[in-house]
């Protein structure tokens, strides 16, 4: 006996098919077959899409733009730009242009991570601003002689602010830095003008307010910068400069022993940290983190070495860099408001182009 429900036909298994019922059930089967072979054909489908979008290539981050100050161009920038995995552009700057050009792109900042701002720049809330948290991680590795606590700029390489003269015809009093100045002849030092260089902003906070005055009786004139200040000074057109102790050792290896820094006994010296920051950004770039940590490397800290810097990590130092450091030494910090007013009462005590 047979019963029919919206079309479809069944049938008592106690009866024999009819003639006609016998069709009916193939194409029902027929009807099933096809259906599974097209949910088959359409899962093979997507796996094929699937597999294909998997094989594509990924599309490789951007590269990362890095602002850097010329001297660690010159000395790093093969070692920099062989970044393996991704691809570095580098644009070198001189100290002034790069704080004038970070400051002058500002929020839209083009670079994704600057390198060669000067420690104490991060007091300068308009550069402060645009440094971004760096991980805990990166300043653990450090090993320093002085305490960091600015969490968005990582030290790279620091020296020791110090004076440098000719020993053949200067023996000048290291008392203190007082002392050392009146014992000068006049017009025998040159220094970094203080408006275009950092390091001549380090005299500034390092040379008391009531002696600029005596500084500027000593000084043959104030350079733009480090290059012209040596310059001056190499060509003995100088017989003292602003420097680093460490300076003394390139002057050693060209046979100039003559040359020495003035260790002052009971004055400090200032310490000149160099430092890299990221941007901050809403999507920081993927790979700036590595290129700090790169920056860290003990095969770029040996190349600050080289250069006549100290290193940020621990790492084997030669005897020689030992020598160089001073006694006392202090961490040149300071707010931009001090060091503005600085820069007014060397104008004011006689500072003439």
């Amino acid at each position: 006996m047979a019963f029919c429900s919206r079309g479809v036909c069944a049938y008592s298994k106690d009866e024999p098919l009819s003639g006609n019922a016998q069709p009916l059930r193939s194409r029902q089967k027929v009807l099933l077959r096809d259906r599974y072979f097209a949910v088959f054909f359409l899962f093979f489908l997507w796996s094929c899409a699937a597999l294909a979008k998997s094989d594509k290539p990924q599309s490789s981050p951007k590269p990362l733009v890095v602002y850097i100050h010329e001297t660690l161009y010159v000395t790093q920038k093969e070692t920099l730009e062989k970044q393996g995995d991704f691809s570095v552009i580098l644009k070198p700057f001189s100290g002034s242009d790069l704080v004038g050009k970070i400051l002058l792109e500002g929020s839209t900042l083009k670079a994704d991570v600057v390198v060669g701002i000067e420690g104490e720049r991060a007091s300068d809330p308009r550069i402060a601003s645009l440094a971004a948290p760096l991980p805990a991680a990166l300043f653990q590795r450090l090993f320093l002689p002085f305490s960091w606590k600015d969490k968005r700029f990582l030290p790279i390489s620091y020296a020791y602010l110090a004076f440098l003269y000719d020993g053949r015809t200067l023996a000048p009093s290291t008392e203190t830095l007082e002392s050392f100045l009146k014992s000068l002849p006049p017009k025998s030092l040159v220094v970094p003008d203080p408006r275009t260089s950092m390091v001549g902003r380090g005299a500034l906070s390092w040379v008391k307010a009531s002696e600029y005055g005596i500084l500027h009786q000593k000084v043959l004139t104030y350079p733009k910068g480090w290059s012209g200040t040596f310059s001056l000074f190499n060509r003995g057109r100088a017989k003292v400069m602003l420097g680093y102790t460490t300076s003394v050792l390139y002057h050693q290896g060209k046979g100039q022993s003559f040359v020495r820094w003035a260790a002052l006994k009971k004055t400090a010296h200032p310490v000149q940290v160099m430092t890299a920051f990221i941007t901050a950004k809403k999507e920081v770039h993927p790979k700036a983190v590595l290129f700090l940590e790169t920056l860290l490397s003990p095969s770029l800290q040996r190349m600050v070495i080289q250069n006549y810097g100290y290193p940020v990590i621990e790492i084997s130092l030669p005897e020689s860099h030992h020598h160089c450091r001073p006694k006392n030494a202090f961490l040149l910090e300071g707010g931009e408001g001090e060091k503005d007013e600085n820069l007014k009462n060397w104008m004011a005590s006689g500072y003439q182009k």
